[in-house]
C-alpha cells in the first residue's frame, strides 16, 4: 500500500478548481493559523474570519498573505499574552512599550491592532489524498503560511457594523468573507464562559444582518434617479459592485494609487465570487421584493429610483448617523434625488477617509518601518502598476 503520511497538502490551484470554488485558503489551514494565538484567558476569542485576495481568488491573484481579523473580549489582555507568547509578530516599538503601549495604539484609527508579514507554520489535513489507508487516520503535513492578523474588541466590530462608526470592518464585511470555526480550538474554559462566547458570536451575526442590509440600501440610493426616463433596472452584478465600493469611498490608498484600481471589479467578478455574493444578499433582496420595495430575477432589479416613499423607507435601514432628509429628496424636485444621493456618497467618503488614512499613519508605529514600507510597497505595486 502506498504510504501517504509525507503526501502534500492540497495546492492552490487545487483549491481554486475543486468545484470551481474561489477559495485559495482551507477552512482547516484558517482554524490552524487561528490555534497558534491566544484563545482563552482575559482576551477571549470570540469570532475570526479570514478575507482577501489571499483567502478568494480575485481574477489572476494566486495565494499571497492570508488576512485574518481576530475579534477578542479584552484586546490589552489578549494583547500581553501574545507578547510572551510572540512578540517577534510585534514592532519594536510594542516590544518595548508593552502591552499598555499596544493598547493605546489600538484605540487610534479604526481601532484595529494590524500585525503584517507574520510568518506561521501550521499542520494541516491533506484535502487530497484523505485517509491513510494503512492507518485509517486522516494524513497531516507542516506548511508555513505568510499571514497579516488583526486585533479588535469585540464591542468595536459590532458598533462598526451596526453604527458605520468608521466603515473599516464594516465595509470589509459587506464583501465575501470566511468565518473560521472556533470549535475545534483549544478551550480550558467553563460551560458558562463557552455560552457566552456563543452569545458574543450571535450578537456579532445580528450585527452582520444589520450591516448587510445597510449596505444594500445605500447602494440603492446611490442609484438615485431624477431622470424622466430612466430605465428603472438596476443589474445585480452592478448593485454589487457599488456594495463592494462603499468602504473605497474617500480612501486615500485609492486616491494614491496604493489599490487596485481594479480591486472592486474582481472582489465581485472573479469566477465563483458572484455566487458568494449571491449567498450573502439574496436573502435581503427576497424581502425587499416582499415588502414591495424591488421586484428581481436571477440577472436585474427593477424599482423606481424616484419613489420618495421607497426612498424614505431605505433610508430607515442606515445607520443614524446617515438618515438625513436630503438624502431622501423631494417629490417636487427629481434634481433633488440626484443631489441626494451625491450627499450620501459624500457622508460614506467622510466617514472613511479619517478611518483609513489614520489606520495606515498607525501602521508604522503597530508594525515597524520596514514591515510597513514593504506592505505599501506591495499595495502600490498591486495599484500603480495595474492602472
Amino acid at each position: 500500500q502506498q504510504d501517504t503520511a509525507n503526501e502534500p497538502p492540497i495546492t492552490k490551484q487545487q483549491r481554486q478548481t475543486k468545484n470551481n470554488s474561489p477559495l485559495l485558503t482551507t477552512n482547516n489551514e484558517l482554524t490552524a493559523i487561528v490555534d497558534s494565538f491566544p484563545t482563552t484567558s482575559g482576551g477571549r476569542l470570540n469570532y475570526a474570519f479570514g478575507y482577501g485576495s489571499g483567502v478568494l481568488q480575485q481574477q489572476s491573484s494566486s495565494a499571497g498573505m492570508v488576512d485574518i481579523i481576530l475579534a477578542v473580549d479584552d484586546p490589552y489582555s489578549w494583547h500581553k499574552e501574545n507578547l510572551v507568547s510572540q512578540s517577534h509578530h510585534y514592532s519594536g516599538f510594542a516590544r518595548v512599550g508593552g502591552a499598555r503601549f499596544v493598547h493605546w495604539m489600538q484605540n487610534f484609527g479604526a481601532r484595529l491592532y494590524f500585525h503584517p508579514f507574520v510568518d506561521v507554520d501550521i499542520n494541516v489535513m491533506n484535502d487530497v489524498h484523505g485517509i491513510d489507508t494503512a492507518t485509517n487516520h486522516h494524513t497531516t503535513s507542516t506548511i508555513q503560511r505568510e499571514i497579516k492578523y488583526g486585533i479588535v474588541s469585540t464591542d468595536d466590530l459590532i458598533e462598526d457594523l451596526t453604527c458605520w462608526k468608521y466603515l473599516y470592518l464594516a465595509g470589509r464585511m459587506h464583501k465575501p468573507t470566511v468565518e473560521i470555526d472556533l470549535s475545534t480550538t483549544p478551550s480550558s474554559e467553563s460551560d458558562i464562559q463557552e455560552q457566552v462566547v456563543v452569545n458574543r458570536r450571535d450578537e456579532i451575526a445580528e450585527a452582520q444582518q444589520q450591516n448587510l442590509l445597510a449596505a444594500v440600501s445605500a447602494s440603492i440610493l446611490l442609484h438615485g434617479g431624477g431622470r424622466e426616463n430612466e430605465d428603472m433596472t438596476l443589474p445585480i452584478i452592478q448593485l454589487y459592485n457599488t456594495i463592494a465600493g462603499i468602504s473605497y469611498a474617500g480612501d486615500i490608498r485609492m486616491q494614491t494609487g496604493a489599490e487596485d484600481p481594479n480591486k472592486v471589479k474582481k472582489l465581485v467578478e472573479t469566477p465563483g465570487m458572484k455566487d458568494l455574493w449571491d449567498n450573502m444578499y439574496s436573502s435581503i433582496l427576497s424581502d425587499m421584493q416582499s415588502s414591495g420595495i424591488l421586484t428581481k430575477d436571477e440577472l436585474k432589479l427593477e424599482l423606481d429610483f424616484n419613489d420618495i416613499a421607497m426612498r424614505k423607507q431605505l433610508i430607515q435601514n442606515l445607520p443614524n448617523i446617515l438618515q438625513l432628509n436630503e438624502i431622501v429628496g423631494d417629490a417636487t424636485s427629481k434634481d433633488s434625488i440626484l443631489r441626494g444621493s451625491e450627499l450620501l456618497r459624500t457622508e460614506l467618503a467622510n466617514i472613511v477617509a479619517p478611518a483609513a488614512k489614520s489606520q495606515s499613519i498607525k501602521g508604522f508605529f503597530s508594525a515597524g518601518v520596514l514591515k510597513s514600507f514593504k506592505y505599501a510597497m506591495a499595495k502600490f505595486a498591486k495599484g500603480r502598476l495595474k492602472k
